[in-house]
């Protein structure tokens, strides 16, 4: 204790004679307490920040890369290409090109799937089912016939063109290996993009319960069901994942109004609302959501269509994060609708204005014209 009291002497008024015991023991305290803190101290300036978490902004639609949809009214997607109603018959363009020579008419329906060869063409006067080859313009082979007096015939194919569910019978041709799903009372029906499952919608006979949807295997055996929200009737689904679907429904009370988009999960049937306001929706990929919503006032009676004052246009990714967003007025643009591929890769935004390719003149101060981009959602923004 001696050395340590002559270490700090110099701090203490000199009487002579050495400071008491009590006092030493206190004066080493001090000093083991003063010799930590520069380490502390030390250690306290030399600890690591947390990194900063960079948060990138949504893209805007119009900054992922783009060109212009070719003129005419776009009506779907025949897998990867389009089709568009072009006077008074479709047509089927790749991007900016006209992918086959044919041109269908409009009493018909096109069903099309991941084989970029050919589609099935179904002539609704004829009562005729045909394979088509796209490219070469020619419908290489009958698939099949129905009762063309039939005014409620419902066909869907599989993506794989391999099976059809149909309401009403089909006579499949000389050599045709097609299977056929024979559901009269299902309708919107819906497959998955693996063809392995599908699912419809049926109303309950004689009960005043909301729609029941239910899901098929490829065989068309039945493997899952449950009823719509209360109150809600079917527009348009697709199937979210193998274990849940997306449902856009309608307020019966307001049939022509905005839209809702529910997620249910097959298995223990819950459905959860996640959009609402929805003018449109539509989904390609394992769960690429697109989603048109208004922002303000909207209504439609079926008659008359007030616009909101402005549109949201949006697109989801799987696990329902947002991939790119913007937002429209509605002075310059009216009845937006955002279309995604199957493959989920691209999609086309299209919306009625005056300046559209193809509008005449004499119809621009009047009239509005069809008007839109194909998005590559696969890109960066620009």
């Amino acid at each position: 204790m001696t050395d340590t009291w002559r270490h700090v002497k110099g701090f203490w008024p000199d009487t002579g004679s050495e400071p008491t015991v009590n006092f030493r023991v206190f004066v080493a305290a001090a000093l083991v307490l003063i010799s930590a803190l520069p380490c502390a101290t030390e250690g306290r300036a030399q600890r690591a920040e947390p990194p900063q978490v960079q948060v990138s902004a949504v893209p805007r639609l119009e900054a992922l890369p783009h060109s212009p949809m070719p003129a005419g009214d776009f009506v779907k997607w025949c897998g990867e290409r389009a089709v568009y109603e072009v006077g008074r018959g479709y047509e089927i363009y790749d991007g900016g090109t006209k992918a086959s020579p044919l041109r269908f008419p409009i009493k018909s329906s096109l069903h099309c799937g991941y084989d970029a060869q050919k589609l099935v063409f179904v002539d609704e006067e004829a009562g005729l089912v045909s394979e088509v080859d796209i490219a070469g313009g020619a419908v290489t082979r009958t698939l099949a016939t129905y009762d063309k007096g039939l005014i409620f015939q419902r066909l869907s194919f599989s993506p794989d063109l391999k099976s059809v569910a149909s309401s009403e019978a089909l006579t499949l041709a000389a050599g045709v290996s097609l299977k056929t799903i024979h559901l009269k009372a299902l309708r919107n029906v819906r497959w998955s993009r693996d063809s392995s499952r599908f699912f419809g919608v049926t109303k309950p006979k004689g009960s005043s319960s909301s729609e029941m949807v239910e899901i098929f295997n490829g065989l068309g055996r039945r493997i899952a069901s449950g009823p719509l929200p209360a109150g809600f009737s079917f527009r348009d689904g697709w199937f979210a994942s193998s274990q849940a679907l997306y449902l856009l429904l309608y307020l019966n009370r307001d049939e022509f109004g905005s839209e809702v988009v529910f997620r249910c999960p097959i298995v223990g049937w819950k459905c959860e609302r996640i959009a609402s306001n929805v003018l449109g929706a539509s989904m390609g990929g394992e769960g690429i959501l697109g989603i048109v919503s208004a922002i303000g006032k909207y209504s439609n009676d079926g008659d008359w269509e007030t616009f909101p004052p402005l549109y949201s246009v949006e697109v989801r990714d799987g696990s329902r994060q947002m991939v790119a967003r913007q937002t429209f007025k509605s002075a310059e643009r009216t009845s937006l609708s955002l279309s995604v591929a199957p493959s989920g890769m691209k999609a086309i935004l299209k919306w009625s204005g005056k300046s559209g390719p193809g509008c005449p003149p004499e119809m621009q101060k009047s009239a509005s014209c069809e008007d839109g981009i194909i998005i590559d959602l696969s890109g960066r923004p620009k």
